[in-house]
């Protein structure tokens, strides 16, 4: 794609130096990290090289879409997941190094952060009338008179193209299994409940069909295996709110029944118990996650805390749990700092996983109480974990003890304590 070998290598360092060193590289539990940042990079290209004769791109504009792209959410201190494309112009304005690497690539600043504003989301009402006005503004700084429609609405498209790569990229890149974690990260980042999940990720898909012309441009570019990819994680994702739907009116129905369980842990686990427990926490990745063969190994501990949710009764099939122990037995996220630890008062609960479906109803608040109660009763103080920020409020504001002992920005994912003594 005529792209200089050596620029791209010195930018693509740069972008992931960046990212990482403001906490927003791979291990970043949000949606908008560099493994983003690079999927769209990748997908942009993919889709600009597979354009027919009639869309084709020039070296300048892929040399553009490809800066834009890697650099489109470059919001180092942002307070929230989601960037602020005002906040993005600033950085990369002030970012002596990508405006060096821009004018070696021999293209304009102000088109770049043009069609970067133009991925603003959703580009509609307020967001879109102040978004249009800024790159209007930013083609005039580019030297582009005002009666030069024909080359305004050519970069307006190409910021298009970039706004729609940017949406499908992950989900056209990678299986099901990789679209179901990017909607989970979504989902964290925008504070929604599990239960929502796939029925926002069909109303996701489905809002496409308003940009049906440049969402044929740039999937008509890529591989057929991306295309394939794409629609068959759509159908998935339709499929399985489906089936939550079904599941959701036999329980409020009260034609199946969920109950919580406390588990008795044994040297000699119940290997039904210890598999079901295994398949849930390997189809539910979670934001601190330990490798499968930790997790089996943890089932064995003597101090360990298991809560199962099952049908109808505590011998039914397991559809989700809550695991933990003592905080002593954990390592915490970096920079956290209890001062309790050490003192043998603490249980530490993990994340709280249930099968899609089952999500709803309370039953995460089932899982959760059932937990603190056998806390108490087996001597601890406090019960510690992490959870979104917003999911800690809105305990608090229902007369919950809870306090934030460490808060992380901008994933929210913060480091909370609960005294059971008011329990």
């Amino acid at each position: 794609m005529e792209l200089n070998t050596k620029l791209v290598r010195g930018i693509l360092r740069h972008a992931v130096s960046e990212f990482s060193k403001n906490g927003l590289g791979s291990e970043y539990y949000g949606y908008h990290n560099i493994d983003h940042e690079l999927e769209v990079t990748y997908f942009s290209l993919l889709a600009a090289n597979g354009q027919r004769q009639e869309n084709r791109l020039n070296k300048k504009d892929i040399h553009t879409l490809f800066v834009a792209a890697l650099f489109h959410d470059y919001d180092p201190l942002k307070q929230f997941d989601k960037p602020n494309e005002n906040s993005v112009e600033w950085f990369i304005r002030n970012d002596y190094k990508i405006k060096k690497f821009i004018d070696n690539f021999g293209i304009n600043l102000d088109i770049v952060i043009a069609l970067i504003h133009r991925t603003a989301y959703p580009f509609k009402g307020k967001i879109a009338d102040y978004s249009n006005k800024r790159m209007q503004d930013l083609f005039k700084s580019a030297g582009i008179p005002d009666d030069d429609t024909t080359t305004r609405a050519h970069y307006y498209d190409l910021g298009w193209f970039l706004s729609i790569s940017d949406r499908i990229a992950g989900y056209s890149l990678g299986n099901i299994e990789h679209s179901k974690e990017l909607a989970r990260r979504n989902a964290h980042s925008l504070g929604w409940h599990p239960s929502v999940i796939n029925e926002e990720s069909v109303k996701y898909f489905t809002s496409l069909k308003e940009e049906k012309k440049m969402f044929h441009r740039v999937l008509e570019g890529v591989p057929e295996e991306h295309k394939k990819n794409f629609f068959n994680n759509v159908i998935a994702f339709r499929e399985a709110w489906a089936k939550e739907m079904e599941l959701r009116s036999l329980l409020r129905s009260k034609k199946l029944n969920l109950i919580a369980s406390v588990e008795k842990i044994q040297t000699k686990f119940n290997p039904n118990l210890r598999e079901s427990l295994i398949k849930i926490y390997r189809d539910i990745p979670v934001p601190m996650s330990v490798s499968k063969l930790k997790f089996a190994k943890s089932l064995f501990f003597n101090d360990a805390i298991l809560i199962t949710l099952r049908i109808t009764d505590k011998n039914g099939e397991i559809v989700g749990y809550v695991k933990g122990g003592p905080a002593e037995n954990y390592s915490l996220r970096h920079g956290t700092h209890d001062e309790n630890l050490g003192k043998n008062n603490t249980a530490f609960m993990e994340w709280i996983c249930i099968k899609q479906g089952y999500w709803g109803e309370s039953h995460g608040h089932l899982l959760r109480s059932t937990y603190l109660k056998e806390a108490k009763r087996l001597g601890y103080s406090y019960v510690t974990s992490y959870v979104h920020r917003n999911v800690i409020m809105n305990r608090m504001d229902k007369g919950e003890t809870i306090e934030i002992v460490q808060k992380y920005d901008p994933d929210k994912l913060d480091y909370y304590r609960t005294d059971l003594a008011k329990i």
